[in-house]
């Protein structure tokens, strides 16, 4: 008998600014400013978000300075916004202007074809 397994959503990318709390689940890539135990703070440039996760082991190598990819649910509590975040990968080769330079021109080619992706 084949096992029933739901697909999740695809995250979203966005920058910090442009999560929406309608979004299911996002994807973000920032710089960890601020760190504790069970939260860290991503700073993409656009704006700071705290990244919420319940395992320890899933941010265990992640500390300020890290250059991170985030995926996970935005939540609004107390009226700030959270990411309860699903997996954080750490991207330490990453050219974080160029990405956000790439991603700048992948969204101008987007609106001249017309896509939008949400």
């Amino acid at each position: 008998m084949d096992e029933f397994h739901q697909r999740r959503k695809p995250a979203r990318p966005r920058r910090i600014a442009e999560i929406k709390m309608g979004d299911e689940r996002v994807r973000v890539v920032g710089l960890v400013v601020d760190r504790r135990d069970s939260e860290f703070t991503l700073d993409d440039g656009t704006g700071r978000l705290t990244v919420i996760f319940d395992d320890p082991a899933l941010a265990e190598d992640i500390v300020v300075g890290s250059k991170v990819r985030v995926f996970g649910v935005p939540l609004m509590v107390s009226g700030a916004s959270e990411l309860h975040a699903d997996i954080a990968q750490r991207l330490d080769k990453l050219d974080l202007n160029l990405y956000r330079e790439v991603r700048e021109e992948a969204k101008k080619l987007d609106r001249e074809l017309g896509v939008d992706y949400g």
